[in-house]
């Protein structure tokens, strides 16, 4: 299903009852809402409706050229909220960008969620800035994102998982191959700029902050800063966990994911 905010095309994907609880699920850069299909058939079977939603030039979503900004992101998943008609009570899982935008959302926009879960992310971009711009630059040259995915890949999954899944494997990388590259551009931007972290105070639903014990990209130490910052949020580890330890340690990611949403579903 399409949604457009006056700015760009939204895609999105919504299954479930429509008189139950909606879990909004929002995906990482170079990602699209396939990236969650793990966590589709529990989340049904415990009765939510379950809204994935496309991110600004990423899966089905249309791009705009320029310099995005998570605030701008996540406007787009505000306008397909309001759309649908979900203006409150529900219940938010990002991983990685997606966790940048729930972050985001629960700080402004007090009494639109009724939990955060912000997955393998950050309050602010600590990282390796050196390294991205040299992505960014390779893109740019090379007018593709095959100059990058395999060292992305690397970084997202344990050394085992191309061997023992490797047709979801083959499918995450061309998922990745397939973001537009002004999506790319616009997204890493609105990654390299994000900070939340001074109005992660305001944040006042219940929130889980849930981190792969060996991810490169956000580690665990990330994770623990906006725990740290978010009255009363919890945190949680996932042993072995790289970047998407929602798709290689689906059951563990799983098992917390119910454990939570079973506390604050109310």
């Amino acid at each position: 299903m399409m949604h457009n905010t006056g700015k760009s095309w939204i895609n999105y994907d919504l299954v479930g009852p429509d008189d139950a609880p909606v879990v909004c699920m929002s995906h990482s850069l170079t990602s699209d809402y396939g990236m969650w299909a793990e966590q589709v058939p529990i989340l049904l079977k415990e009765g939510f409706q379950v809204l994935r939603i496309d991110t600004r030039g990423h899966g089905g979503s249309t791009a705009t050229p320029g310099e995005y900004t998570i605030d701008e992101l996540s406007g787009d998943i505000i306008s397909v909220l309001d759309a649908l008609g979900f203006t409150s009570g529900v219940h938010m899982i990002g991983l990685s960008m997606g966790g940048m935008i729930g972050q985001v959302i629960a700080a402004d926009r007090p009494g639109r969620f009724a939990s955060l879960m912000a997955c393998c992310t950050a309050a602010s971009w600590t990282g390796d800035t050196e390294l991205m711009q040299g992505r960014i630059k390779a893109v740019r040259e090379s007018g593709s994102l095959e100059s990058i995915v395999a060292a992305n890949m690397e970084r997202r999954y344990g050394p085992g998982f191309q061997k023992q899944r490797p047709l979801r494997w083959n499918a995450l990388r061309d998922t990745f191959l397939g973001t537009s590259l002004d999506g790319y551009f616009g997204c890493m931007n609105a990654c390299l700029t994000h900070n939340v972290l001074p109005r992660l105070g305001q944040v006042d639903v219940p929130t889980l902050v849930l981190a792969g014990s060996q991810d490169p990209t956000t580690p665990p130490a990330d994770n623990k800063i906006i725990a740290d910052a978010i009255p009363g949020a919890r945190y949680a580890e996932i042993e072995g966990g790289y970047h998407f330890p929602n798709v290689e340690f689906a059951d563990e990611f799983n098992r917390i994911m119910v454990d939570w949403l079973r506390e604050v579903r109310g």
